[in-house]
């Protein structure tokens, strides 16, 4: 009786099986003149295969068995800004609509409201004959937000149309007189604050063009209160600081990195979880090396060959999260945290922080996503010596491409149970 081959063999001689298959259908298919439908679902239904033969996530109850949280497959944004400035003092206020729809098709909607004092301060000048000005400021500002759930979609939406107008800017100005309208309790509240500067300049160019450029930065920490005594905190962070905390982080940091977060949850005051996010913007798709696929290899295809600059047409998304009942993974993070706190001395630094990098990279599990990404910007604004004012309105449509999950120490794993058929 011959050995039994090894599954690697087995598995290529399944694809060569399932690919003789495809062309016999479309060859077929093509015979009749029918291959657009037909195609379709043999791209489905091949997708399908190849993840089961690749030992791919392919159905919800897989990813349920595997501990795995449901993926957010899409997610819709809407922010509108209201700025004013006398002299150097500023004020702005600006309300937020956020709703979320995950694979398993329940959802959530969330209403944010913002508000930020500070000081602003404009120079004008002739530069090469040309008109410039740039402008500095500095301020605080504090957000408050409510969020709602919901078992599916349908549910979410007909709570947007219902409610969505009364959180606007003119609704909320409505909602202060006698009888106005307000949403019922929320599921979960959070609150963040913090400090910010910005920095705009702009120059007068031939044939009437003028350039224009503006640069941000804020420190924000917020707090997030949801049931069963579940409490996450969160900072967010530069991505130079997250591209010290993992090569996953890193890798991610080599792109346009537009916003990074450190999140630390407690239940009933008891840290359970440490969860850092990352984002970036890319050009054209990111496919992580396979399902065979360890984090060397997932850190390798993330970093591509060069540093892509950023776009609106796809944007990477990572997360990843150590457990904290573990006393390894909690003295790591204990070590870090001793640095913002000055306990401990400047020549431990860097070991401390490599030290929470080294559990990071062994001990945690890691969330990669791709997304199709659609974004619609207008602002108006006016401006003159002693005062100044802008209306500016957001809206970005993120939906999923593509969603790998690793365990730690596991084997990257494609969730196909997370894209929509």
């Amino acid at each position: 009786m011959p050995p039994p081959r090894p599954n690697a063999g087995q598995a290529s001689a399944e694809y060569v099986a399932l690919l003789a298959v495809v062309c016999a259908v479309v060859a077929g298919a093509a015979a009749v003149g029918s291959v657009p439908p037909i195609a379709a679902q043999v791209a489905s239904a091949v997708k399908h295969g190849i993840c089961r033969v690749a030992d791919g996530i392919c159905t919800p109850d897989q990813a349920r068995a595997a501990g795995l949280a449901p993926c957010l497959t899409h997610v819709r944004s809407e922010r509108e800004k209201l700025g004013g400035r006398v002299l150097v003092f500023k004020v702005g206020r600006d309300d937020a609509l956020l709703v979320q729809r995950r694979s398993d098709g329940s959802a959530s909607v969330s209403f944010a409201d913002g508000a930020g004092v500070g000081a602003s301060a404009g120079l004008g000048a002739q530069l090469l004959g040309r008109g410039a000005n740039a402008r500095v400021g500095v301020g605080l500002q504090f957000t408050a937000g409510r969020n709602w759930e919901f078992p599916t979609f349908a549910d979410a939406a007909r709570f947007v149309r219902r409610w969505g107008r009364t959180e606007t800017l003119g609704g909320e100005l409505r909602g202060l007189l006698p009888g106005g309208d307000h949403p019922p309790s929320p599921d979960s509240t959070y609150q963040e604050g913090g400090a910010y500067g910005e920095v705009a300049a702009a120059i007068g160019l031939p044939a009437g063009i003028v350039a224009e450029a503006r640069h941000g930065r804020s420190m924000v920490m917020g707090r997030r209160i949801e049931p069963g005594g579940r409490v996450t905190w969160y900072d967010r962070v530069d991505a130079e600081t997250a591209g010290r905390l993992g090569l996953v982080l890193a890798a991610v940091g080599r792109h346009d990195a537009g916003e990074a977060a450190l999140e630390i949850t407690t239940v009933h005051g008891r840290a359970t979880e440490l969860r850092l996010r990352a984002a970036a913007g890319v050009h054209g798709d990111i496919a992580p090396a396979g399902p065979a696929a360890g984090l060397a290899d997932l850190v390798t295809r993330l970093r591509g060959s060069a540093p892509q600059p950023g776009g609106k047409g796809r944007r990477i998304e990572a997360e990843v999260a150590l457990d904290l009942t573990d006393p390894a993974n909690r003295a790591a993070l204990r070590g870090f945290f001793e640095i913002a706190v000055l306990r401990a001395a400047p020549a431990e630094w860097d070991d401390r922080v490599r030290a929470l990098a080294h559990r990071l990279d062994v001990a945690a599990a890691v969330d990669v996503r791709v997304l199709r990404v659609g974004l619609d910007e207008s602002d108006h604004s006016a401006d003159a010596v002693v005062a100044g004012g802008s209306y500016d309105h957001t809206e970005e449509v993120r939906d999923l491409v593509r969603a790998w999950s690793l365990p730690p120490g596991g084997s990257l794993q494609e969730r196909e149970d997370c894209i929509p058929a």
